[in-house]
């Protein structure tokens, strides 16, 4: 009797975290820090995109988006962890005012608890 082959499983795609946030920095020293906070918000998607196969749609809001997540991906993605960075995301964005380092490095640290969350990883970064 003929063995069979076993299919070998492709590695997951790595996103080069730290190479992201060195562009997170250049923002932040060009004095564009809300720019480096959309930057931020586009790793988490990125992430979620390429570990979940879970792109965000067209038609959908950064709160959408992460309520859609945290409802079909239950069981990896807490709400507790999600909703918080998404208003600060949201806050900073949309609030009209210039985020403060403080604000910058706080959302910085929300993510990197999502970030440990998703891939068992480690990741911190300060600006």
């Amino acid at each position: 009797m003929a063995k069979k082959k076993k299919k070998k499983k492709k590695p997951e795609p790595e996103i080069n975290v730290k190479q992201k946030f060195d562009n997170v920095k250049i923002l932040v020293e060009t004095n564009r820090s809300k720019e480096a906070i959309a930057y931020i918000y586009l790793v988490y998607d990125d992430i979620i995109t390429v570990k979940f196969k879970k792109p965000r749609l067209a038609h959908q809001t950064i709160r959408e988006f992460a309520i859609a997540c945290v409802n079909e991906l239950e069981k990896k993605l807490k709400p507790e962890s999600i909703y918080p960075f998404i208003k600060k995301i949201e806050d900073i964005i949309y609030g009209g005012v210039e985020p403060t380092n403080k604000e910058l490095n706080f959302a910085v640290d929300l993510f990197s608890n999502i970030y440990n969350e998703i891939t068992g990883k480690s990741f911190t970064f300060k600006l």
